[in-house]
């Protein structure tokens, strides 16, 4: 019991804590470096939704502008959004849409970029260096050592499905910058629940989170029920209402774009398209359980579609973008299942693992199991971050430090050769 407890470093100078985050970014550079290369992150309107949409909320409107005349022809319109009512929308969480209009200021009037490009600079800084400065902090109070925790924080970003998500991130791409934001926020979420549970870093977690992944919502649950648990009901009202007001605002926006209120618009990104997916969303809808038992091999079983194997490069064939076992890319999540009566006792940690497996059932009745997962399973990381923070104090023992170092180099290695 006492090992899922969190704890905080003790007799630990601020110079060792610092040089151990000095140490974990340089070991990020050096093994992540090459393929994410933060200098020439770069994202713009014409390849992410949101950034598009926050520079139409700018010019006063709703729908973005596209090239085309015909916005029923998926041709002519940019890829992922929505055609609906004769416009075009982006369907996706509006955090990033939110902060190109309040970078509006820094990058129009500043640095005079046109609307809806940001600054490679900025990009870097508000979307990649919180993840592992974040994901340091909250292993290092986890496991109560800021070696250990810098360990785990490169296990974390490099030696799991986040590395191939950060370099397609950096090429803009809104569905990976989502999950890199939402981690951050998670991170945010399952220290402060695990920890020192203010709850108002948890409800700025969760904000974080639900404005780049809707399904992370859910996790408002453990939320409210750690709440009340520890704190009471006038705090767990607190938190209800919290989460009403993070709500509110994503639903009057689908009200204003789709008509209703509970419509986020994927069914539309679909029209005039006539491919797999849009096929599966218009004969099962946009979750069905149809969908679990082909969802659940991609995430859980299936094996890398070797294309080409060396040493050094890992190529997984085009035919499969759609996912590999979490349990084959990142074993060190065996500890979950290895652990499962600890963290079970303790009540914080099994209200939160708890969700992800609400999650996870949500993901897998979804109509696709994530475009674009070459060799991982990208939506994973919407629970796989609350896994591995869960179980931090539990990889360290006897049988258990050579097995969490065996499991992060297996990935580390997995991930490096891997090319997305």
């Amino acid at each position: 019991m006492s090992a899922a407890i969190p704890t905080s470093p003790k007799n630990e100078s601020r110079l060792r804590a610092m040089g151990c985050f000095v140490l974990l970014a340089v070991a990020l550079n050096v093994s992540l470096g090459d393929k994410v290369r933060l200098s020439q992150w770069h994202v713009d309107s014409d390849v992410n939704a949101a950034v598009a949409e926050g520079a139409a909320w700018l010019n006063g409107r709703l729908d973005i502008p596209f090239r085309g005349t015909d916005a029923s022809n998926a041709d002519e319109r940019p890829w992922d959004t929505a055609a609906f009512d004769g416009k075009v929308y982006n369907v996706f969480p509006p955090l990033v849409a939110l902060l190109t209009v309040v970078l509006h200021p820094l990058h129009s009037m500043l640095l005079g970029l046109p609307d809806g490009v940001w600054s490679p600079w900025t990009f870097a800084w508000l979307v990649y260096w919180p993840l592992p400065i974040t994901a340091f902090l909250v292993f290092r109070r986890r496991v109560g050592d800021s070696a250990w925790g810098a360990l785990l924080a490169f296990g974390f970003i490099g030696a799991t499905a986040v590395y191939p998500n950060l370099q397609l991130t950096g090429r803009g791409l809104l569905g990976q910058m989502n999950h890199t934001l939402s981690g951050i926020g998670l991170l945010i979420l399952a220290d402060d629940l695990l920890g020192p549970r203010r709850f108002w870093p948890g409800l700025i977690g969760l904000f974080i989170a639900t404005y780049t992944r809707q399904v992370t919502l859910l996790y408002g649950l453990a939320l409210i029920w750690a709440a009340w648990h520890f704190r009471g009901p006038k705090m767990a009202a607190g938190c209800l209402g919290a989460i009403i007001i993070i709500v509110a605002p994503l639903l009057m926006l689908n009200q204003a774009k789709f008509g209703s209120p509970f419509e986020f618009g994927y069914k539309y990104i679909y029209v005039g398209r006539d491919d797999e997916f849009a096929r599966n969303c218009a004969q099962y809808g946009v979750f069905s359980p149809h969908f679990l038992p082909g969802n659940a091999w991609f995430m859980h079983l299936a094996l890398p579609e070797l294309a080409e194997l060396d040493p050094n490069r890992l190529l997984i064939r085009e035919a499969n973008p759609y996912g590999t076992s979490i349990w084959i890319t990142t074993p060190l999540l065996l500890l979950v299942l290895w652990n499962a009566g600890t963290w079970w006792s303790s009540l914080a940690g099994r209200a939160m693992m708890l969700c992800t497996l609400l999650i996870m059932a949500v993901l897998l009745c979804y109509h696709t199991p994530g475009h674009w997962g070459h060799g991982y399973s990208r939506f994973a990381m919407d629970f796989i971050v609350i896994w591995l923070v869960v179980i931090a104090p539990l990889t360290r023992g006897c049988r258990r430090t050579p097995a969490t170092l065996a499991c992060i180099a297996w990935s580390a290695w997995y991930f490096q050769c891997l090319k997305v």
